[in-house]
């Protein structure tokens, strides 16, 4: 009887909130584990939300949000804390209060979780140091140039490394809170949160953050964005940097430099990238033979698709598309 007590005594979630953080970045997964409770039967999770002063707090929406917990001492009983992100970040970056607070609470806790650019702030604490992580995917370069004993994913939606987690971007934290909820609870009580919120029962960490066809969006108009563009419609086609630099009427040398400089990631790396994702959504929309995908994209060959996807997705293509494939997958609406 003390035993099942104890499983199923309240877990506490506290999520740290400041000045001008993302609403959904909080909202999202806290209304996840809250709502975890109908389903699991009893109260599985207390969630509360801890700042540097307790009271209500403005985020860059313009909403207010309430924060029950003031931070300074280590609070005991903290299972699973996370940090919030959005444009307050770099404020609570140069807060020492809130760092040093961090560092010293994080080893009591048996999770520690970031959504979106929050994990900027878990990086700034030196929680992060040695670890994979990621974080939105415009701050994937701020994150490796500054914390450079960060081993920074710029792919997943979310990353776990031993008991630190951290997500790409604001909907990725639901992703990631509806993952811990199936690590405590189960996979029946994740699928009917699922269901609830009308959310991907499996989207993975495995699956991309990144889009090249975004990427080509915000490059500077000119020579290296239409070619992007070109790329993203002739994947087929030999694109390495010989032939997309004559197709630019440039020299090899300083076409990669250019395209380095605008595009903010090699030719080679944005290829590669824009294969993937475009056998990413040809193997989650379609039944297409693995083979055929391969060939069709410019893979060559299976073998490259999948040690492809194995780099940067993490999964082999049989394994994405068991868990995104849309026709039959368990994606679920109400």
């Amino acid at each position: 009887m003390a035993a099942t007590a104890r499983r199923k005594a309240p877990r506490q979630i506290v999520m740290l909130v400041y000045a001008q953080a993302h609403l959904l970045d909080i909202s999202g997964p806290m209304s996840l584990f809250a709502a975890a409770n109908d389903f699991a039967g009893y109260r599985a999770y207390d969630v509360a939300l801890a700042a540097a002063a307790t009271g209500l707090i403005e985020t860059s929406s313009g909403l207010q949000i309430h924060a029950v917990r003031r931070i300074g001492r280590v609070m005991a009983g903290i299972d699973t804390l996370l940090v919030a992100g959005g444009i307050g970040i770099d404020a609570q970056m140069q807060d020492r209060r809130i760092v040093n607070w961090l560092r010293r609470q994080a080893p009591h806790c048996r999770r520690v979780a970031s959504v979106c650019s929050g994990a900027l702030l878990l990086a700034e604490a030196g929680l992060l140091d040695g670890r994979r992580a990621v974080t939105h995917w415009e701050r994937c370069d701020r994150m490796a140039a500054d914390y450079p004993g960060i081993t920074v994913e710029r792919d997943p939606i979310f990353v776990r490394d031993g008991k630190f987690y951290s997500s790409a971007g604001i909907s990725a934290g639901m992703d990631l809170a509806l993952a811990l909820i199936e690590e405590d609870l189960g996979v029946a009580v994740a699928a009917d949160l699922a269901r609830e919120f009308v959310l991907y029962m499996r989207r993975s960490g495995g699956q991309a953050q990144f889009s090249p066809a975004l990427k080509a969006q915000t490059t500077t108009p000119g020579k290296i964005a239409s070619l992007q563009a070109w790329i993203l419609d002739h994947l087929h086609l030999p694109l390495g940097v010989d032939e997309l630099a004559a197709r630019a009427a440039m020299s090899p040398r300083h076409f990669a430099r250019r395209f380095l400089d605008e595009a903010g990631m090699t030719p080679a790396a944005f290829v590669a990238a824009a294969r993937v994702d475009a056998a990413r959504q040809a193997l989650a929309d379609g039944s297409e033979n693995i083979d055929i995908v391969a060939a069709r994209l410019g893979f060559g060959s299976a073998e490259r698709l999948r040690r492809s996807f194995q780099r940067h997705l993490a999964v082999t293509p049989s394994q994405f598309r068991s868990n995104f494939q849309t026709s039959g997958a368990e994606y679920v609406a109400s």
